[in-house]
């Protein structure tokens, strides 16, 4: 600091020194008094206690602490005036730094970007409990999957989604891999930034039966609390049995390596007030949203070379009750439970999220104490012990001795173990930590006793003890004043020459918000005016940066002037033109890049003509070749048909050669037409896509057009025999009109009897409601028994609805025959239910008389219902005799059998049904 100047000799009028550049102020009154004041040095400029004890010699200093923030030093010498130091530490506003954090230098070629895997050096001792913080899967032993990487994308180049190139991997954890992906959509656009972070969920996280859920809720948490500070996704999407989420792409470095870096002394000052605006910012938006990180840590930082800090990893959920510390684990690692997907890292993990109890903003708020202590120390105020057991041996953070006391206290209530400890909210964490009490200046003053003569004037100011001092002033008056007028003379100062640079914009917005607050939000007139004052400086600017079509700064200016008014119409027509104007700008240089394009494709198209004609065939001819290999390929049918691929080989064959290509193309039709066919018979739908695709390559083609496809049958012999496994192993068929057929069952042959379907179920009058509606050939059953059995059908009746259900199903219906009948009731496993609906009167107790819904009752082996019991069925016997089996509600218990069998006249009555019988395709 510079030396204080000379006393000023007394004199009868006020006499002023400004002194730059460090603003000292002397003023000499009327009354002789000598009053010496310093402005406070500007934020990110703090002075040391060295400073402050230069050419202090042998005396003692006394020191002041105002708020932690605003620290005073006076001195005194012999026979001098008194001199002054005031050292005010860095204080950024939550809503704009005062001035930014230092920006790194110029990185080289290889800078770390979004958090590269590096190998770190083995844990020291007295850092035991995790050297890096990586979240990584944790489940039982017995339940951990085997590592593989099978699903993950190989060194070699992976395209996902046919658009992201992924190119080298960023970073390793627990949840998965960050890749830099090339984004091809980007590169065809001619984008110059075409790079974007992909993260692909691990083939161990994966196994997890909520990772897909984990990865897009964190897509979704991210996107919804979209904010400068935390890194930006893009789309959440999965390409196979790869999941992945697109991130925008930085370049810079993690919090958690900067910390290492500076880990003797913390991070600088500078660098570490900005770091903590933008971290908290970030923090208090996704609180507001109602969303917890629950996974904060140094590093889920990562620090951009332009210096914004940003968090990421956000979507994390909560951890478990208990965790395994002390495994064989080298790192800070997070591990999720397996009753549901949370996470978290125990040196940063609140006792309560150790205890598993319900997420809390105030969670985060632990772990943001924990990285703001190692910002400013590069240590872990526990030593990364996790919480609970740092609660059990009641250690305490060792005092950060070059903060304020307010500041400290800031940082010990957010590092509480207890939740109502700390404090409710990042905002008032942050204000704590920043907030400035208004400095108490110490003033001196001089009262020089009014003599009869200069000699004895001079001689008694040198000489003699000074006289008693003047009645005591109102001290909050007259600093109050004191700082007004500093205020006041520093804002004047500024808008001599209003740079409007970043530092300019934070100093004269850090003078008039500390003014207002003086002035506790009731400002005065001359407030009121050098604010609009200011305003109409941002307009002239903004209007000038606009026409120099600099919007970039335009956007900054527009964005700071709100600030200033309380109207902002004006600002908001100028953010509606420098929108127009970003946009006119980009249609422009959209048609530029457009004209020379067209200019570079008639070069092109010059040079192209310019080349030999023999060069052009052969060229010509190797590409027609290579088309013509892939067309061939596709033709032998060996893998599956990616018309896709065959159709752009086609249209390559007749851009190169067309005449070469039409003598070909009969033999290409007649290949395809054969493999569409051979692929219809395994998988039915395929060939049909196929078809549709071949068509559109080659209209109206006779060869195609001719290919027979076959709908798969949903009643194959692949179900044949499950049909007791539930709706999944039995089937029904599609009536044209809409609806399904009755349900069915596949029965498996046996000897000369071939394999054949029949009805799980009686026919019930839900079944023949269709028919009934179409035909009008019978009354729908209006009742509510529409799951009992159809008892009100004759013989003819029934054969009409055979006929009208193979029309409109295209599969052949019948009543199946006896021997088919019994074989399908007795099934692999003959057993009558001892619950089947047949009549029984014993001691008092009656059972059977009245028909029972088709449904009830236990089914056999192969999922039959009611086989004895409910409505006897008609079958035909040898020579298409018409007969009843399986009894009815009125037969008798011990003659109601799979086997019982009666003749039958054909007539409807109320113990009689049918059961369908279906022939199966192909067989």
């Amino acid at each position: 600091m510079n030396a204080l100047p000379p006393p000023l000799i007394a004199s009868s009028k006020p006499h002023c020194t400004i002194m730059r550049p460090t603003m000292y102020r002397w003023c000499l009154s009327k009354a002789h008094t000598v009053i010496l004041l310093i402005n406070v040095t500007t934020p990110h400029t703090p002075m040391t206690d060295a400073d402050n004890n230069k050419d202090k010699g042998d005396s003692s200093p006394i020191s002041h602490q105002s708020g932690g923030q605003d620290k005073t030093r006076i001195h005194q010498e012999p026979a001098q005036a008194d001199k002054t130091r005031v050292n005010q530490q860095p204080t950024p506003p939550v809503d704009k730094p005062a001035s930014s954090a230092q920006q790194p230098s110029q990185a080289p070629r290889d800078v770390t970007r979004f958090q590269p895997a590096t190998k770190q050096p083995a844990p020291q001792e007295g850092n035991r409990h995790h050297v890096n913080d990586k979240t990584q899967f944790r489940a039982p032993t017995s339940q951990r999957p085997p590592s593989s990487e099978k699903s993950q994308p190989t060194s070699a180049k992976k395209i996902l989604k046919g658009r992201f190139e992924l190119e080298s991997i960023l970073g390793t954890g627990g949840m998965g891999v960050v890749y830099k992906a090339k984004d091809r959509l980007k590169v065809e656009a001619q984008d110059r930034d075409p790079y974007v972070a992909i993260k692909v969920l691990s083939e161990e996280f994966k196994t997890h039966p909520e990772a897909f859920i984990a990865l897009q809720r964190e897509s979704r948490k991210a996107q919804r609390i979209a904010h400068p500070s935390t890194v930006k996704v893009y789309d959440f999407d999965r390409d196979g049995d790869i999941v992945f989420m697109t991130m925008e792409y930085m370049v810079g470095k993690p919090l958690d390596q900067m910390i290492r870096q500076y880990h003797a002394t913390g991070l600088p000052r500078d660098d570490a007030w900005a770091i903590l605006a933008d971290i908290c910012s970030a923090l208090a938006h996704a609180h507001h949203e109602k969303i917890v990180h629950s996974d904060f840590k140094p590093g889920n930082v990562f620090i951009t070379d332009s210096g914004m800090a940003k968090i990421f990893d956000f979507g994390i959920a909560r951890a478990v009750a208990k965790i395994d510390r002390h495994a064989d684990i080298p790192q800070d690692q997070t591990v999720f439970d397996a009753g549901g997907l949370g996470a978290l890292t125990p040196a940063y993990a609140s006792l309560e999220m150790l205890q598993g109890k319900t997420p809390d903003v105030r969670d985060d708020i632990y772990a943001l104490g924990c990285v703001t202590y190692e910002i400013f120390t590069g240590e872990h105020p526990f030593d990364r012990i996790p919480a609970d057991e740092a609660h059990k041996k009641k250690l305490k953070p060792k005092r950060i001795t070059d903060i304020s006391k307010q500041q400290w206290k800031a940082i010990e209530a957010s590092l509480a173990f207890k939740r109502e400890n700390r404090m409710a909210s990042v905002d008032e964490f942050y204000h704590q930590l920043t907030a400035k009490k208004k400095p108490k200046f110490l003033y001196a003053a001089l009262l020089l006793a009014s003599i009869g003569g200069a000699f004895f004037a001079y001689t008694q100011f040198i000489n003699t003890t000074l006289p008693t001092a003047a009645p005591t002033v109102d001290l909050n008056e007259f600093e109050f004043k004191i700082r007004y007028q500093l205020s006041q003379e520093k804002i004047e100062s500024l808008l001599i020459k209003p740079s409007f640079s970043s530092e300019w914009e934070g100093n004269i917005w850090s003078e008039l918000r500390a003014l207002n607050e003086m002035q506790k939000g009731v400002p005065d007139e001359w407030y009121i005016s050098i604010r609009d004052k200011i305003y109409q400086l941002y307009v002239q600017k903004i209007s000038q940066m606009m026409h120099a079509g600099k919007h970039s700064h335009t956007k900054t200016l527009i964005g700071n002037g709100y600030r200033y008014t309380d109207d902002p119409t004006q600002l908001d027509n100028e953010a509606i033109k420098l929108t127009s104007a970003i946009q006119l700008k980009a249609k422009n240089k959209n048609a530029r890049e457009m004209a020379r394009q067209r200019l570079a494709e008639k070069q092109r198209q010059s040079n192209i003509k310019q080349t030999t004609l023999s060069t052009e065939k052969k060229r010509d001819a190797g590409l027609f070749n290579v088309a013509l290999t892939n067309v061939n390929r596709q033709l032998q049918c060996i893998a599956k048909l990616n018309m896709r691929d065959f159709n752009i080989a086609i249209t390559k064959l007749r851009t190169l050669d067309h005449t070469r290509y039409t003598k070909l193309e009969s033999e290409f039709t007649t290949n395809l037409a054969r493999c569409i066919s051979a692929i219809g018979k395994k998988n039915p739908e395929h060939a049909l896509d196929a078809k549709r695709y071949a068509l559109r390559i080659f209209q109206n083609n006779p060869a195609i057009m001719a290919v027979a496809i076959k709908e798969r049958d949903a009643c194959d012999l692949s179900i044949a025999g499950l049909g007791s496994n539930g709706d999944r192993a039995a089937c029904r068929d599609k009536l044209a009109n809409g609806g399904e057929g009755p349900m069915l069952v596949v029965i498996p042959g046996s000897g000369r009897l071939k394999p054949f379907a029949i009805g799980k179920y009686e026919i019930s009058y839900a079944d023949i409601a269709a028919f009934c509606k179409k035909t009008e050939q019978c009354e729908i059953n209006k009742s509510g028994n529409q799951n009992y059995p159809v008892t009100t059908f004759d013989i003819s009746t029934v054969k009409r609805y055979l006929k009208w259900l193979s029309k409109n199903t295209q599969r052949t219906y019948r009543l199946p025959t006896k021997r088919e009948w019994v074989y399908a009731a007795k099934s692999s496993h003959y057993q009558l239910d001892p619950n089947r609906n047949c009549h029984l009167s014993t001691r008092g107790i009656t059972k059977g008389g009245e028909l029972v819904r088709t449904t009830i009752g236990k089914q056999n082996s192969w999922g039959m219902v009611n086989y004895a019991g409910n409505v006897q069925e008609w079958v035909y016997r040898t020579g298409k005799k018409l007969v009843a089996v399986g009894g009815s509600h009125n037969t008798s218990m011990d003659q109601c059998t799979a086997t019982a069998t009666v003749e039958h006249s054909g007539k409807a009555d109320k113990q009689t049904g049918f059961r369908v019988a279906r022939e199966l395709v192909d067989i």
